[in-house]
């Protein structure tokens, strides 16, 4: 039989040694070359695929494969996942990132999902980077995962996933190794977050990145202060051990270790590993620059998505355990601080109009305290610049930010209670496309705030002309005093924050 060997592949490996992807392509092609040079028409060449997959064994033996769980070299073999839909404006960023680490990465795949811009011209444009397509994927980034995770993870060791708008500091991945490798107990590590101040074109994108910069490095603070542990092992930028995750896919018999039904499936993941005992943890050290949200359709459609996301996970846990303590605080700490302002507020207005207001410099102290916080979080702030002090010393940045969190947290609770259904990765994709998604939050809060006019001209009608004193006095006795406990409340939590120790780790 005469083997006719087919031409050498183009970006051949030069005067490296041959890596895995070269050794199957030149398998590939002697046995391609080997079966259509001798098959005659209708006999062999219908078997081609029998005949390679036989073979394989043998080439595999005489050339060598890296193991599953050690490299050639004895060091763990790492794998990149990077799911992308229209990311044309940011994936070379990420690449770039990616190639540049100083802990080489093994395989560096891209996963494709539906683009229809020019990412995918792009990617192509670097060596040593894989492009995989999704294939019938219905469930957006998590399908992209998945397909990736059934093609690629289980001749790795740690399983990279990575945002494609997301950029690692050099030395991350080679800091999460490490932590890794430090703590066997580990599922996951994932980097510290923040985001470039320089991505903001215009005065107010760059404010809404300062927004995300305060509230990242303050959720942060809090995760460092609690031993590193965290709740999330964000999508951004965490390093994971294949192995737990292999665990998760096989106890809860998916596909792959992420649940397609949920709307954050890093956070659903994160509890499916803390259930199984295993440690999930903040590095020390890494940094990433996640992708910041420089319009406000964006920011809204991306956090109606994680709200809602965490919303659901919650009510289905219904109870505080040990892996939704946190959240649930959180949650109740948002919807308490939007009360006490509504309430403040309301009781501000039925005062005034009767003319039972009295004024006392004792209400500046729990504004004083919110001040010195915001200080402090933007004092640590990566990157701080003098703006990130002035934005915390002026108090209507951070109401602002505070009621836009509060809208969010409370319309995705309803949306939770009254059992409407949102797809969330849709409407953030339109969102920061500026088609639609978050885009009616605007329309949707001015309703909210005219229908509340009215119900208030109604309300302070009745109060003026029909309500007795004896109930006047009532309801103004009743509400300040509930306004006084609550706010007294939020004043000793946020004095606890102030002065908790930060244990030298930096957000």
């Amino acid at each position: 039989m005469t083997i006719m060997l087919a031409p050498r592949r183009a970006g051949t490996t030069g005067g490296r040694a041959p890596s895995d992807d070269d050794l199957d392509a030149r398998f590939a092609d002697v046995v391609d070359g080997a079966v259509l040079a001798s098959a005659p028409a209708g006999g062999f060449r219908a078997s081609l695929q029998q005949v390679r997959a036989g073979a394989a064994k043998s080439w595999r033996s005489m050339f060598g494969r890296r193991s599953a769980t050690k490299a050639t070299l004895g060091r763990p073999r790492i794998l990149a996942l990077v799911p992308a839909h229209n990311e044309e404006a940011d994936i070379a960023r990420t690449i770039e990132g990616l190639l540049a680490q100083t802990r080489p990465i093994d395989r560096i795949v891209v996963i494709l999902d539906n683009c229809t811009d020019g990412t995918e011209a792009i990617v192509r444009r670097y060596q040593g980077v894989t492009v995989q397509h999704t294939v019938g994927n219905i469930d957006k980034k998590v399908g992209a995962l998945t397909q990736g995770w059934q093609q690629w993870a289980l001749d790795h060791d740690f399983v990279l996933g990575v945002d494609a708008d997301t950029v690692l500091a050099k030395d991350a991945l080679e800091q999460l190794e490490a932590e890794m490798v430090r703590v066997p107990s580990a599922a996951g590590v994932m980097c510290r977050y923040t985001f470039d101040i320089n991505l903001g074109t215009t005065f107010f994108a760059r404010q809404l990145i300062r927004a995300q910069r305060m509230d990242f490095a303050s959720w942060l603070t809090d995760i460092m202060a609690r031993n590193r542990s965290t709740y999330v092992l964000g999508g951004q930028a965490t390093l994971f051990r294949t192995k737990h995750l292999q665990q998760v896919t096989t106890d809860l018999e998916r596909n792959s270790p992420w649940d397609p039904d949920a709307q954050v499936e890093d956070m659903e993941l994160t509890w499916r590993l803390h259930e199984m005992g295993r440690k999930t943890l903040v590095s020390a050290t890494a940094r990433a620059y996640a992708g910041p949200m420089v319009t406000m359709k964006g920011l809204m459609g991306q956090r109606r998505k994680w709200d809602e996301g965490m919303a659901a996970l919650l009510w289905r846990h219904k109870m505080p355990d040990k892996n939704t303590f946190i959240p649930w605080k959180q949650q109740f700490s948002m919807l308490a601080n939007g009360l006490v302002r509504l309430l403040f507020l309301a009781m501000l207005i039925a005062a005034l109009t009767v003319h039972q207001f009295t004024w006392s410099p004792i209400w500046l102290i729990p504004i004083a305290i919110g001040v010195a916080l915001n200080v402090k979080i933007a004092w640590r702030v990566p990157d701080r610049r003098p703006a990130d002090i002035v934005y915390a010393l002026l108090v209507f940045p951070a109401e602002l930010w505070l009621i836009t969190r509060v809208w969010s947290t409370a319309v995705s609770w309803l949306n939770i209670w009254f059992g409407a259904r949102r797809d969330g990765w849709a409407a953030q994709a339109a969102a920061e496309a500026g088609k639609g998604g978050g885009s009616g939050v605007i329309g949707k809060m001015l309703a909210v705030i005219l229908l509340g006019g009215a119900a208030v001209a109604g309300a302070t009608w009745w109060w003026v002309t029909q309500a007795s004193v004896q109930v006047q006095e009532t309801v103004l006795t009743t509400g300040w005093s509930v306004v006084t406990v609550m706010t007294l409340a939020l004043t000793g939590f946020a004095l606890i924050k102030l002065f908790k120790p930060t244990r030298g780790y930096r957000p």
